[in-house]
């Protein structure tokens, strides 16, 4: 199943219903077998018009293969032949990259004013590479390498602030390269995170729909919903050795592409990340603090979109025996201040990283003192319920199909086990982290987040990680 890019826009519109989608900022998908043939000669399309033949090969140092050669030197002789040639590695030795300010910072310069960036590798290098691109108003192609999450396509960069995971608008990629053959030579776990990725929606959305009904995000649109999920169902299904197959991998690498698109029309990454992302990004913010393991970031994604779905399974049923009616409290701003800096401190003994948390929360707190939110779910919240239901999957369902696709559905499953203690804190502390309104904003606000219900979340999500 391919994806007609046009088309997708149509459909987009016609069931948007009241919410403003913005255009496909996409160009171009080039998908198929010799896919990876095609770049130079994408890259020629794009700057025919430029004035410039200087581009940039934009990587890490991770070795990956293609038809039993190394892909990044096959990639680079191809363009060396068109093009002034010039590349630019990210990252140590080891091969991982950071998104952080000072790796931007140091790609920014190095790259210079590219008529085009060509990026080859993970999600983190594309990161890097939308942002240079944006900053250098350079044109750019993205060889996808894995299967691994959906921030391929979409106009955003996942990048670390004052040690903070944030989400920055940056640009689409102009063209998308998505070949099988590079796709089965990637690891298998990283293959499998993609999975785990995709997952978040049968969480997140139900997240998009509660800030919408409090009113902190008014960009809900049933469409994007049903446009991811209606490829998304196979997932549920997905056999272990989907990664041996190409065309099982291409349809997976289509599906991450139109759940990045989902998210570039919303103008908010809010379709694929709720609850579960921000778990797992304080995950990383651990690993890169060196307080915690390193994982890849879709398997945390899929660990944690368990411990979500038991959270809104837990919240739903307390609202079921009345906690609406019995209200709620705002955390007083003093006192979030003093929470977010406790549980931050460890990560950076010096605040920044607690301050850059708190900026964020406290936008939240402001605009939800000014709009009632309990107020507003009580106001027709069967309704509500009922939407919310139809977007959720069961911890059960989700972890049995974990289980069968081989992705990891414990945290203590994941390839770098993270222990319960840090678990536990990333769940507990995962709302602090930015200003968007999700299932555990909810919970806080009705007093069921302490940590008794994180553990019962835990222990729920637990139990259905186990075959």
């Amino acid at each position: 199943m391919s994806i007609d890019l046009a088309a997708l826009q149509s459909s987009l519109r016609a069931s948007a219903g009241g919410a403003r989608l913005q255009p496909i900022g996409l160009g171009r998908l080039v998908v198929g077998s010799g896919a990876l043939d095609e770049v130079a000669g994408v890259v020629e399309d794009l700057v025919v018009t430029a004035g410039s033949r200087d581009v940039v090969l934009l990587s890490d140092n991770t070795t990956m293969s293609y038809r039993g050669k190394l892909l990044k030197p096959l990639v680079a002789e191809a363009l060396s032949r068109c093009f002034s040639l010039r590349q630019v590695v990210v990252g140590g030795a080891g091969g991982e990259a950071h998104a952080d300010e000072a790796s931007l910072a140091d790609a920014v310069a190095a790259s210079g004013r590219a008529a085009c960036v060509v990026s080859v590798g993970s999600g983190t290098v594309t990161d890097l590479a939308k942002a240079v691109a944006a900053e250098a108003a350079s044109r750019h192609v993205v060889v996808q390498t894995a299967t691994s999450v959906n921030g391929y396509v979409d106009p955003y960069s996942v990048l670390l602030r004052s040690g903070a995971k944030r989400t920055v608008p940056t640009r689409w990629p102009d063209a998308v390269v998505i070949d099988p053959g590079v796709l089965v030579e990637a690891p298998p776990g990283l293959n499998r995170a993609g999975v785990g990725d995709l997952l978040a929606m049968f969480s997140a959305p139900a997240d998009w729909y509660l800030a919408g009904v409090v009113g902190t995000d008014t960009s809900y649109s049933d469409g994007v919903v049903s446009a991811v999920r209606e490829r998304g169902r196979g997932l549920l299904a997905m056999e272990q050795d989907f990664v041996k197959d190409g065309a099982a991998l291409t349809e997976l690498a289509e599906t991450l592409t139109v759940s990045g698109i989902a998210m570039g029309v919303s103008a908010t990454t809010a379709p694929a990340s709720g609850m579960e992302h921000t778990v797992s990004h304080l995950l990383e913010m651990a690993s890169e603090a060196g307080t915690g393991p390193t994982n890849f970031h879709g398997a945390q994604v899929g660990a944690a979109t368990l411990v979500a779905a038991a959270t809104w399974q837990r919240v739903l049923q307390a609202i079921d025996g009345g906690a609406l009616d019995r209200g709620g409290q705002l955390p007083e701003p003093g006192s979030a201040r003093t929470r977010i800096e406790r549980a931050f401190a460890k990560l950076d003994p010096s605040g920044a990283t607690a301050a850059e948390c708190y900026a964020d929360y406290e936008r939240k707190l402001i605009r939800l003192a000014e709009l009632d939110p309990i107020a507003r779910l009580r106001a027709g919240w069967d309704r509500h319920a009922n939407v919310l239901r139809g977007l959720l999957v069961d911890p059960g369902s989700l972890g049995r199909a974990m289980t069968t696709a081989g992705v990891p559905a414990g945290f203590s499953e994941l390839a770098n086990p993270v222990e319960d203690d840090l678990a536990h804190w990333a769940v507990a502390h995962c709302h602090l982290l930015r200003d968007r309104f999700t299932v555990a904003d909810l919970a806080d606000l009705l007093a069921l987040f302490e940590d008794e219900d994180v553990a019962a979340d835990l222990a729920v999500a637990g139990a259905a990680a186990t075959p």
